[in-house]
């Protein structure tokens, strides 16, 4: 026990020894600012075509699986062996895996209102379009 708390603690000091080589701090963040001014990036519609028929096709047949039982038209003792336990689970992970697709092909670009100011007034507009 005493030996990998030892290692433990090494590996943390080394570690934290070693952040002083990850270069300079100004240049990177120079960087990440001239990546931010490049524009915000648009989202791809195939994505969430692709994410969107996963999705429905996953959540259908992992209803299909977890609902249909082979017992007959009445509840009864046993009901949760008669489902398709695997190909549930699957259908949920496919639905879940376009989900993450319908995610990542969203457009990212900035939605935030228009404020404008003026003597003895606040206005506030948002563009909403689907």
């Amino acid at each position: 026990m005493k030996a990998l708390r030892t290692a433990i603690a090494g590996l943390v000091i080394l570690g934290l020894s070693t952040s002083a080589f990850a270069g300079d701090l100004a240049s990177s963040i120079t960087q990440a600012a001239q990546q931010q001014e490049k524009g915000p990036k648009h989202g791809s519609k195939a994505l969430v075509a692709a994410g969107g028929g996963l999705f429905v096709g996953g959540m259908a047949v992992g209803l299909y699986a977890f609902i249909n039982n082979k017992n007959g038209e009445f509840a009864e003792f046993g009901e949760a062996n008669a489902v398709n336990k695997k190909l549930g689970a699957a259908a949920l992970f496919t639905a879940f895996g376009g989900g993450v697709l319908m995610y990542l092909g969203r457009d990212r670009s900035p939605r935030l209102p228009s404020v404008s100011l003026g003597p003895g007034q606040v206005k506030v507009s948002k563009q909403v379009s689907w």
